[in-house]
C-alpha cells in the first residue's frame, strides 16, 4: 500500500517517532526506505522511524517543500525592505547645492563635516572637491580619478554663473 501512496515525485509531510517534522518530495522507496528531497538536499529514511506521512501535500506552501517543477521555492527574507530617503548619496546635485558647497569648500569646510551637512558621503564630497580644485586651476586634470574628471566642466560653468 505504501509503494502505491508513496510515488516519486509526490510531496509530502511526515513526522518521526522523535517528533522532527520533514516535508519534501518522494524520490524513491525501497525496501523500507524511504529517499526525499528537501531544501537541505537528499534524507534516506527508514519507515520504521516515520510515525506519521502527510499524503495531501498540494496545498502547502510553506516554504519547506521543494516546487512542483522541481525547482526550489523562491528564498524569502524575514527582513522589511527599508526605503530610502532624502539621504541617499546618489540623488542629483542642482546649482544651489553646488554653490552653497563651493562656497564651503573656499571657507576651507573638511569633507566630514560637508559629507554631513549635505547628506552624501565623504567619498562623494571628496571627488567634488578635487574636481573643483581642478577647475580652479590649483590640480592638473591627469591627477585625477574618471569621476572627478566628470564634474571639472560642471565646475567651470558653477564658478562662471
Amino acid at each position: 500500500m505504501l509503494d502505491q501512496a508513496l510515488t516519486p515525485g509526490r510531496l509530502i509531510a511526515l513526522r518521526l517517532a522523535d517528533g522532527t517534522p520533514m516535508a519534501g518530495r518522494v524520490v524513491a522507496l525501497d525496501g523500507g526506505w524511504l529517499h526525499l528531497h528537501d531544501l537541505d538536499g537528499g534524507h534516506l529514511l527508514n519507515l520504521a522511524q516515520v510515525a506519521v506521512v502527510h499524503l495531501d501535500q498540494g496545498g502547502r506552501d510553506d516554504g519547506q517543500t521543494v516546487a512542483a517543477d522541481g525547482a526550489l521555492p523562491r528564498p524569502r527574507s524575514n527582513d522589511q525592505p527599508r526605503k530610502v530617503g532624502s539621504r541617499a548619496p546618489g540623488r542629483p546635485w542642482d546649482e544651489t547645492e553646488l554653490k552653497s558647497l563651493s562656497e564651503a569648500f573656499l571657507d576651507n569646510a573638511s569633507d566630514g563635516e560637508l559629507a554631513l551637512r549635505f547628506h552624501r558621503t565623504r567619498a562623494q564630497i571628496t571627488e567634488l572637491h578635487r574636481g573643483f580644485e581642478c577647475a580652479r586651476g590649483n590640480l592638473n586634470e591627469d591627477d585625477l580619478s574618471p569621476a572627478a574628471v566628470l564634474w571639472v566642466e560642471r565646475w567651470r560653468r558653477v564658478l562662471a554663473g
